[in-house]
């Protein structure tokens, strides 16, 4: 990884951290060289006497091109001031790389009275801490929520247009904890994609949301008939989490992006064709729940080779919810939608295969007859059929293979192009950080 693209997301990043604070005591990032950061072990971690460790605290570090390379590293409850007070230390022997501590990150409750309702601007810091040095501390992070990111660095990137932006996104977003008549169930093996609320998603930065909508005609109440799946298998109602959608946007300005990427139950005949109620019912709910805030595609120039309207023009309209939808037949008869988003899906369980096939998509996205100005890069690997009925792996397993990766990625070889990175349980990657840095950084470009 070559330092001169490093150092750029290393400056961005702390000026982001620095941004809510006048003083250097405040800042949530720093480093004379190189990066720390923190990310969640997704796989519950075996231990023979004692109960499994559930979202162990990942310590990582890139140190390439740096003279002096700090000798240990070590776990903070607490901004880092020196090693007097670190919960858990270890000794640095590469330049870059990551240990899985013995300490979980327990519930993650979110700071800044963010847990069920709105609060306070500006990026702020979970509990855990990690530093990185010698006898001094050189380089700290902690592992943050970026709730208003978006108006936090408005001055630098509302000029970019929604198909320049780096997002950070959620793949099967509402996939994240049972909420049927029979299962609540939070952990699973082939389900369920992510461990957080859309709220918290939201929150923690995710600007990004891919849902999987079905319909089950037999519920009495339409309004119950609608659920969030994956694949087959149902997980959430749907109108909650339009509702938490809602409560977001009422209390902050960003600009949310919500993808009906696939109808897998209820949707469509035998033949294929469009069941038109249905789909009118979908849309008749979005609109009742989400309507002050949705973005008119007709209103907003969407037609191919371009690349949407600038944040700016979104926060002038007041209108800060894109909805996309995947069947373009029922986009040309509701000219609010919009259009199809292209989705760049390796299907396939191999990590290295993933990253061949997105490292090219990447670079040629969008297409110039695309319709939508956005694309999401689907980072994650699809487990088989056999996988699955085999139980080898989880989706869990797979996301550790693939998000440290993810990350690297983005920082360079997906640096100039990425739009959307959705991934499965995100807190295992630092995409969130990364695309904030990018995205002031593109703009800085532009000027």
């Amino acid at each position: 990884m070559a330092v001169s693209l490093y150092a750029l997301v290393v400056l961005a990043t702390t000026a982001l951290g620095a941004s809510i604070a006048p003083t250097k005591d405040q800042f949530l990032e720093g480093s004379i060289c190189g990066r720390v950061w923190i990310t969640i072990h997704s796989p519950a971690i075996q231990r023979t006497l004692a109960p499994n460790l559930l979202d162990a605290i990942e310590l990582n570090w890139d140190f390439n091109g740096c003279s002096t390379i700090p000798r240990e590293i070590g776990l903070f409850n607490s901004r880092p001031l020196s090693w007097n007070n670190a919960l858990e230390t270890y000794p640095l022997n590469s330049v870059d790389g990551f240990i899985i501590t013995n300490t979980s990150l327990g519930e993650g409750a979110l700071p800044g009275d963010w847990l069920t309702g709105p609060g306070r601007k500006g990026p702020q810091c979970l509990w855990p801490w990690v530093a990185a040095g010698d006898v001094q501390i050189l380089a700290y992070n902690c592992l943050k929520i970026q709730p208003t990111w978006m108006e936090d660095n408005g001055d630098k990137i509302n000029r970019l247009r929604v198909g320049e932006l780096a997002i950070a996104g959620t793949h099967n977003a509402g996939a994240w904890r049972f909420n049927t008549e029979i299962s609540t169930v939070s952990r699973d093996s082939f389900v369920l994609c992510q461990d957080r609320s859309i709220w918290a998603q939201l929150v923690h930065g995710i600007r990004y949301l891919d849902f999987r909508i079905a319909y089950y005609e037999y519920y009495q109440n339409k309004d119950d008939r609608y659920w969030l799946n994956h694949n087959l298998i149902r997980v959430r109602p749907l109108v909650p989490l339009l509702r938490e959608i809602r409560t977001f946007l009422d209390n902050t300005k960003e600009v949310v992006f919500l993808d009906a990427h696939h109808f897998p139950i209820g949707f469509y005949d035998a033949d294929g064709r469009p069941i038109r109620p249905v789909h009118n019912g979908l849309i008749e709910l979005v609109q009742r729940e989400l309507g002050p805030h949705m973005a008119n595609a007709i209103n907003f120039a969407t037609e191919p080779g371009n690349r949407g309207p600038t944040l700016k023009a979104l926060l002038d309209a007041e209108k800060r919810l894109l909805f996309s939808y995947a069947d373009n037949t029922i986009v040309r008869e509701n000219n609010f939608l919009w259009p199809y988003l292209p989705h760049l899906w390796a299907n396939t369980n191999s990590p290295s295969e993933l990253f061949q096939y997105l490292d090219q998509a990447i670079t040629v996205s969008p297409q110039p007859s695309a319709l939508s100005p956005l694309y999401s890069a689907m980072a994650q690997t699809t487990p088989t059929v056999l996988d699955i009925l085999f139980l080898r792996g989880s989706l869990r397993d797979n996301a550790e293979a693939v998000n440290r990766n993810v990350t690297a990625r983005l920082v360079t070889r997906w640096r100039q192009y990425a739009n959307i990175v959705a991934s499965d349980f995100f807190l295992g990657n630092d995409v969130i950080d990364v695309s904030i840095a990018l995205n002031v950084e593109r703009a800085s470009s532009r000027l």
